[in-house]
């Protein structure tokens, strides 16, 4: 069983940054042709983002502090596919900071556009 934990710290890393890409996609009104109003990004993202980077890192050195007590199937296996997934984590993060970015840049001009309304009123 030990010998799958770094998969799925792996798995568990990837759903979180694909789940925050599309909470602030959706937020963000990254992709929408409707407008509406967009929100700053909420903290709680910001703490999932460092949550989806810690656990997406973690894998690696438990690999190779653990790696002599993995059977020889699962150390071929993550030898095999090491790079390919540090490469893929490492584009889910900057695909999640690209996506907050998007959300808050839309969040700051709909906060403009609604303060500037309300001073028109007023």
């Amino acid at each position: 069983m030990f010998d799958i934990l770094p998969a799925l710290l792996w798995i568990v890393a990837a759903v979180i940054s694909l789940n925050i890409c599309s909470i602030t996609a959706i937020r963000g009104n990254i992709f929408s042709k409707t407008k509406s109003d967009v929100y700053p990004v909420r903290w709680s993202i910001v703490g999932l983002h460092f949550t989806s980077l810690i656990i997406g890192a973690l894998p690696y050195p438990i690999y190779t502090m653990f790696k002599p007590s993995f059977s020889l199937k699962f150390q071929h296996f993550y030898e095999q596919v090491g790079w390919p997934s540090a490469a893929l984590m490492v584009m889910l993060i900057a695909t999640e900071l690209v996506f907050m970015y998007l959300q808050a840049r839309n969040g700051m001009k709909s906060e403009m556009e609604r303060k500037l309304s309300q001073a028109i009123k007023d």
